[in-house]
Protein backbone atom coordinates (compact mmCIF):
# COMPACT_ATOMS: atom_id res chain seq x y z
CA UNK A 1 0.00 0.00 0.00
CA UNK A 2 1.70 2.94 -0.75
CA UNK A 3 2.50 5.57 1.99
CA UNK A 4 0.09 8.84 1.37
CA UNK A 5 -2.73 6.29 1.19
CA UNK A 6 -2.13 4.96 4.40
CA UNK A 7 -1.53 8.35 5.99
CA UNK A 8 -4.86 9.20 4.55
CA UNK A 9 -6.90 6.48 5.60
CA UNK A 10 -5.49 7.03 8.83
CA UNK A 11 -6.22 10.31 9.12
CA UNK A 12 -9.56 10.03 7.90
CA UNK A 13 -10.59 7.69 10.72
CA UNK A 14 -8.89 9.71 12.96
CA UNK A 15 -10.93 12.41 12.36
CA UNK A 16 -13.54 10.20 13.24
CA UNK A 17 -12.41 9.29 16.46
CA UNK A 18 -11.73 13.28 17.41
CA UNK A 19 -14.82 14.00 16.51
CA UNK A 20 -16.60 10.65 18.71
CA UNK A 21 -14.07 11.55 21.41
CA UNK A 22 -14.84 14.78 21.55
CA UNK A 23 -18.88 14.37 22.01
CA UNK A 24 -18.28 11.80 24.92
CA UNK A 25 -16.02 14.57 26.05
CA UNK A 26 -18.29 17.73 25.89
CA UNK A 27 -21.43 15.18 27.03
CA UNK A 28 -19.31 14.04 29.95
CA UNK A 29 -18.33 17.76 31.19
CA UNK A 30 -21.88 18.58 30.52
CA UNK A 31 -23.46 15.83 32.64
CA UNK A 32 -20.91 16.83 35.51
CA UNK A 33 -17.89 19.10 35.27
CA UNK A 34 -16.13 16.83 38.18
CA UNK A 35 -15.98 13.98 35.48
CA UNK A 36 -12.70 15.17 33.80
CA UNK A 37 -11.26 17.10 37.17
CA UNK A 38 -7.82 15.55 36.70
CA UNK A 39 -7.37 17.05 33.35
CA UNK A 40 -7.99 20.76 34.60
CA UNK A 41 -5.11 23.37 34.59
CA UNK A 42 -3.31 22.74 38.18
CA UNK A 43 -4.32 26.53 39.99
CA UNK A 44 -8.27 25.56 38.57
CA UNK A 45 -7.96 22.16 40.67
CA UNK A 46 -6.58 23.74 43.76
CA UNK A 47 -9.12 26.07 43.86
CA UNK A 48 -12.12 23.58 43.46
CA UNK A 49 -10.38 20.80 45.40
CA UNK A 50 -11.51 17.25 45.77
CA UNK A 51 -14.79 15.46 44.08
CA UNK A 52 -17.47 17.07 45.27
CA UNK A 53 -20.38 15.37 43.73
CA UNK A 54 -20.99 11.75 45.39
CA UNK A 55 -22.24 10.31 41.83
CA UNK A 56 -19.11 11.69 39.91
CA UNK A 57 -17.34 7.89 40.57
CA UNK A 58 -19.61 5.69 38.74
CA UNK A 59 -20.03 8.59 35.82
CA UNK A 60 -16.24 8.12 35.21
CA UNK A 61 -16.54 4.74 35.02
CA UNK A 62 -19.62 5.42 32.43
CA UNK A 63 -17.83 7.58 30.38
CA UNK A 64 -14.53 5.86 30.56
CA UNK A 65 -16.05 2.61 29.16
CA UNK A 66 -17.91 5.05 26.18
CA UNK A 67 -14.42 6.49 25.63
CA UNK A 68 -12.63 2.69 25.25
CA UNK A 69 -15.78 2.00 23.03
CA UNK A 70 -15.43 4.61 20.71
CA UNK A 71 -11.20 4.28 20.81
CA UNK A 72 -11.62 0.38 19.96
CA UNK A 73 -14.49 0.74 17.75
CA UNK A 74 -12.87 3.40 15.50
CA UNK A 75 -9.23 1.68 15.61
CA UNK A 76 -10.71 -2.28 14.66
CA UNK A 77 -13.07 -0.58 12.35
CA UNK A 78 -10.57 1.20 10.18
CA UNK A 79 -7.78 -1.92 10.59
CA UNK A 80 -10.95 -4.27 8.89
CA UNK A 81 -11.61 -1.27 6.35
CA UNK A 82 -7.85 -1.33 5.56
CA UNK A 83 -7.26 -5.04 5.74
CA UNK A 84 -9.65 -5.23 2.27
CA UNK A 85 -7.12 -3.55 0.64
CA UNK A 86 -4.15 -4.33 1.77
CA UNK A 87 -2.33 -7.13 3.33
CA UNK A 88 -1.85 -6.02 6.94
CA UNK A 89 1.41 -6.45 9.01
CA UNK A 90 3.04 -4.70 11.62
CA UNK A 91 4.19 -1.21 10.32
CA UNK A 92 1.52 -0.63 8.45
CA UNK A 93 -0.85 -1.38 11.72
CA UNK A 94 1.58 0.79 13.37
CA UNK A 95 1.56 3.49 11.40
CA UNK A 96 -1.92 3.58 10.93
CA UNK A 97 -3.04 3.58 14.46
CA UNK A 98 -0.11 6.30 15.22
CA UNK A 99 -1.08 8.34 12.47
CA UNK A 100 -5.10 7.91 14.52
CA UNK A 101 -4.35 8.63 17.68
CA UNK A 102 -1.79 11.32 16.89
CA UNK A 103 -4.38 12.77 14.82
CA UNK A 104 -6.38 12.68 17.79
CA UNK A 105 -4.23 14.47 19.66
CA UNK A 106 -3.95 17.22 17.70
CA UNK A 107 -7.61 17.71 17.23
CA UNK A 108 -7.65 17.51 21.48
CA UNK A 109 -5.16 20.40 21.51
CA UNK A 110 -6.19 22.50 18.50
CA UNK A 111 -10.12 21.87 18.77
CA UNK A 112 -11.00 21.18 22.53
CA UNK A 113 -8.69 22.62 24.53
CA UNK A 114 -7.22 25.54 22.74
CA UNK A 115 -10.62 26.83 20.70
CA UNK A 116 -13.47 25.32 22.93
CA UNK A 117 -11.75 24.95 26.70
CA UNK A 118 -9.26 28.20 25.98
CA UNK A 119 -10.78 30.80 23.76
CA UNK A 120 -14.92 29.67 23.33
CA UNK A 121 -15.40 29.23 27.03
CA UNK A 122 -18.91 27.77 26.80
CA UNK A 123 -20.18 28.19 30.52
CA UNK A 124 -20.79 24.12 31.16
CA UNK A 125 -16.95 23.47 31.48
CA UNK A 126 -16.35 25.96 34.11
CA UNK A 127 -15.99 23.56 37.75
CA UNK A 128 -18.18 25.81 40.14
CA UNK A 129 -16.33 29.07 41.80
CA UNK A 130 -13.60 28.90 39.44
CA UNK A 131 -15.04 30.80 37.08
CA UNK A 132 -12.64 33.35 35.74
CA UNK A 133 -9.19 31.99 36.86
CA UNK A 134 -6.22 31.94 34.94
CA UNK A 135 -5.88 28.64 33.95
CA UNK A 136 -8.89 28.63 31.57
CA UNK A 137 -6.85 30.57 29.35
CA UNK A 138 -3.36 28.50 30.06
CA UNK A 139 -2.60 27.40 26.41
CA UNK A 140 0.87 26.30 27.56
CA UNK A 141 -0.59 24.26 29.79
CA UNK A 142 -2.42 22.09 27.16
CA UNK A 143 0.86 22.37 25.15
CA UNK A 144 2.15 20.31 27.71
CA UNK A 145 -0.56 18.27 27.12
CA UNK A 146 -0.31 17.76 23.41
CA UNK A 147 3.79 16.75 24.15
CA UNK A 148 3.01 14.10 26.63
CA UNK A 149 0.56 13.04 23.82
CA UNK A 150 2.82 12.42 21.43
CA UNK A 151 4.64 10.40 23.98
CA UNK A 152 1.21 8.27 24.57
CA UNK A 153 0.51 7.81 20.51
CA UNK A 154 4.05 6.01 20.30
CA UNK A 155 3.45 3.71 22.96
CA UNK A 156 -0.08 2.82 22.23
CA UNK A 157 0.93 2.92 18.21
CA UNK A 158 3.37 0.14 19.43
CA UNK A 159 0.95 -1.70 21.59
CA UNK A 160 -2.12 -1.83 19.90
CA UNK A 161 -0.70 -2.50 16.40
CA UNK A 162 1.05 -5.30 18.18
CA UNK A 163 -2.45 -6.81 19.27
CA UNK A 164 -3.88 -6.16 15.99
CA UNK A 165 -1.09 -8.07 14.20
CA UNK A 166 -1.31 -10.93 16.74
CA UNK A 167 -5.05 -10.84 16.09
CA UNK A 168 -4.87 -10.89 11.86
CA UNK A 169 -1.84 -13.96 12.33
CA UNK A 170 -4.29 -15.92 14.31
CA UNK A 171 -7.20 -15.69 11.93
CA UNK A 172 -5.55 -16.28 8.95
Amino acid sequence: MPFPILIQHGFVYGLVLSILFTIVLLGAVFVNTEIMLNDYPPDVKKAYGGEKNPKTRGQKRIFSLLFLFVLFGVLCYSMVDLGRATELNFPILFALVFVEVFTFNLWDLLVVDWLIFNTIQPKFIFLPGTEGMAGYKDYYFHFKGFLTGIGFSLVSALILSGIALIIVNATR
